[in-house]
């Protein structure tokens, strides 16, 4: 085998999937994956599981939801387990008739959420760590409030990393985008990991705009289209490296630490 060979052999590669419908298990297989939705959705799942929630299920569909909600109670009766079981989630940023929390990580305070099991279902970021399933060998829930955290913790087992831009609709945001890029930044500079195309593109930009993220934000329409409702959680989730925790998906599908 020749140098240039075995430097691609050793090499961390790094890639950036731009929404959740784009996820299929070529882009995962073989990879340990972050999923990051700023805003809201992993920047909630941070948030409470930093503030004491035992564990968050991420579904996609809201009866469904409903149902293992039900199930989970009838199952803490039959052991007298006291934690509380919550529904927590949105469609287009509404709060779901019948869930017990919307989409705000200001909500999930910890007198709310300590000790409990959080059943949660979101437009973007849930159905995102849903479609990785199966297929990636590690799935982590990243935001700009555990981003080195999160970066560190895929650096260490040296495979391949594919970041996962949870969007919009299905389309790409800027949010997600710089999350994505301080993120490969950190493992490019830390763990001598090589950029795909969108990797490179994503780094650059948080590069430039590291000290004004309101400025890329400026650019970006779905911040436009929350910025007057959702201020206090925007203001939140753009915090960075606030908490270290590293939420994982379980084998069993729940998200815990």
């Amino acid at each position: 085998m020749g140098l240039r060979e075995l430097i691609s052999v050793c090499t961390m590669h790094i890639d950036i999937i731009g929404a959740a419908g784009e996820v299929t298990p070529e882009r995962v297989s073989g990879r340990n994956v972050a999923v990051i939705d700023v805003f809201r959705a992993t920047s909630v799942i941070v948030t409470a599981l930093s503030n004491g929630a035992r564990e968050i299920i991420p579904m996609t569909g809201i009866e469904e939801s409903f149902q293992l909600r039900d199930q989970i109670v009838e199952e803490h009766r039959q052991t007298n387990d006291a934690g509380p079981v919550l529904l927590g989630g949105e469609r287009n940023t509404v709060i779901i008739e019948g869930f017990d929390l919307d989409n705000s990580p200001l909500r999930y305070a910890p007198d709310v959420v300590r000790d409990a099991t959080i059943v949660m279902s979101t437009t973007n970021g849930t159905r995102a760590v849903n479609c990785a399933r199966g297929a990636a060998d590690g799935i982590y829930i990243a935001a700009l409030l555990n981003a080195d955290a999160v970066a560190r913790r895929l650096g260490e087992p040296g495979g391949d990393v594919a970041l996962v831009c949870s969007g919009r609709h299905d389309r790409f945001t800027i949010e997600d985008a710089l999350c994505a890029g301080m993120m490969a930044r950190f493992l490019e500079t830390h763990y001598a990991g090589t950029l795909s195309d969108m990797a490179w593109w994503c780094a650059d930009v948080y590069s430039r705009y590291e000290n004004d993220l309101m400025g890329a934000l400026d650019h970006c329409l779905h911040y436009h289209s929350i910025k007057m409702r959702w201020a206090e959680d925007i203001a939140w989730c753009l915090q960075r490296n606030v908490t270290t925790v590293v939420p994982r998906l379980t084998p069993e599908g729940g998200i815990r630490l």
